[in-house]
């Protein structure tokens, strides 16, 4: 089944049970000698995730894509791939039957229709985060992949495996700080900014720009502006902020809380440009409550320079080692991500990436802490998923889709500040608001001509 943006608000009548299903189970027969792996977009992120994955016994790198050719040979270090093309349609129709799973790291963009037709194509899917860019393909790939449950999905939020965030996990679901009455998270970065018009500039020869821009619609190549390194910034190709750094800053808060979809998101941040997300982020969501959680739960999302100073719960004071090699007393300060879980009893701090810190009601540290979590490794879970040694991964298309869903609701209201819309996550949209129509527009934008 072919799927597409114009085929979405048809198709979330299948509802949201299909997303919210537990982790799929693999169970596999045999277990192969190796995993032939596909790697599309393998010139930052995409390196360092095949890095990862090439550490696990069954590796095997057989193909590669990019749309930039100059990133051809960071292959070289992982093996000999039989296929190493730009277009990732090609590599499909080409060489489908020379790999068994495909690892994706490109540009937000293009993270829905790849993975889309991998799974199309019975290929395991390894998806950095964001899951997609829009809410209506985050629905899509989860509803493709519950359809396919033998087949292993795996959202890249490597943290999601670490000891401090599993700590963090386990230590709130044991009580420790009571019930969670409030969740703040946060990032200093600032994805976004008004960007000035330029003149179009000759597009290199080793980059296929109308690849490049994909599924959005097309403007014209500027030097430095997009490609590599900014893309973040555009509606054109990134999530800003928020898209980039809720999915792992977010996560922990999910897992531990068992948190599903929101009731009501509110935008208190500046409105974004007319291209571009803002710098700053402020967004309240409201969840219905859970067993680890008050009847009703808001969590609290700021970016950039509107990350919180203080909060509720956190002490005034913290003691560290001086370069003396003395403790000293010096104001406390928040990390610069992290997300803050204020409980009944006490309060947790979860640094992102940091061992969480836990604090009593008056204040003081925790005096008693139980044993931590130990680590996992989230890229060889999902290649040990795949060959049918482990029966699921830690974050598969049916736990990533909704988590993803809600990181992405903040970076549509933010363009009506000050109004509170209301989620319908049954029918995949907006049950009320201001501007009702505009908003569920954009939970699933139009795709070029073409594609």
């Amino acid at each position: 089944m072919t799927f597409s943006r114009r085929r979405f608000l048809g198709t979330v009548a299948i509802g949201s049970a299909a997303v919210l299903a537990p982790p799929a189970v693999h169970g596999f027969s045999a277990t192969p000698d190796k995993l032939r792996i596909a790697a599309i977009g393998f010139g930052g992120q995409g390196n360092s995730d095949l890095n990862s994955l090439s550490s696990h016994p069954n590796f095997e790198l057989t193909a590669g894509c990019d749309v930039d050719k100059s990133f051809f040979p960071k292959l070289e270090k992982f093996g000999s791939p039989k296929i190493v093309v730009q277009d990732y349609r090609q590599l499909f129709n080409d060489a489908a039957d020379e790999f068994d799973a495909v690892m994706i790291a490109t540009p937000d963009h293009m993270h829905c229709p790849i993975a889309l037709i991998a799974l199309e194509h019975d290929k395991h899917v390894y998806l950095q985060k964001p899951l997609a860019q829009d809410i209506g393909e985050c629905r899509q790939l989860a509803q493709a992949a519950a359809a396919k449950p033998e087949l292993a999905t795996q959202m890249g939020i490597q943290i999601h495996a670490h000891t401090f965030y599993r700590t963090a996990v386990k230590w709130i679901q044991s009580g420790l700080i009571g019930t969670v009455t409030d969740v703040h998270s946060w990032s200093g970065k600032g994805w976004g900014g008004k960007q000035p018009v330029k003149q179009a500039d000759p597009v290199p020869e080793n980059l296929d720009w109308d690849l490049y821009v994909g599924v959005s619609q097309f403007r014209n190549y500027v030097a430095g502006y997009y490609h590599r390194n900014n893309w973040r910034k555009w509606f054109a190709f990134g999530t800003g902020t928020q898209g980039d750094m809720g999915c792992h800053i977010v996560d922990p808060v999910f897992s531990a809380l068992e948190l599903k979809e929101p009731l009501e998101v509110t935008s208190l941040g500046p409105q974004p440009f007319a291209d571009n997300f803002a710098l700053d982020s402020h967004v309240v969501y409201k969840f219905k409550g859970t067993n680890f959680t008050s009847p009703e739960l808001n969590l609290t999302w700021y970016n950039g320079s509107l990350r919180p100073k203080a909060l509720p719960g956190m002490p005034k004071t913290m003691t560290r080692e001086a370069k003396s090699g003395e403790l000293e007393k010096v104001d406390f300060q928040l990390p610069g991500q992290g997300s803050v879980f204020v409980g009944e009893k006490g309060t947790l701090i979860l640094p992102h990436v940091g061992k969480p810190m836990v604090f009593t009601k008056q204040g003081q540290p925790m005096p008693s802490l139980p044993p931590e979590a130990p680590s996992g490794n989230h890229y060889h879970q999902w290649m040990d998923a795949a060959v049918g040694k482990a029966e699921s991964t830690g974050a598969p298309f049916d736990y990533a889709g909704p988590l993803t869903e809600t990181v992405l609701l903040g970076t549509i209201i933010n363009r009506w500040p000050d109004q509170k819309y209301g989620w319908n996550a049954d029918e995949c949209k907006f049950s009320s608001g201001r501007d009702l129509e505009n908003a569920n527009r954009m939970l699933s934008p139009k795709y070029r001509d073409g594609w």
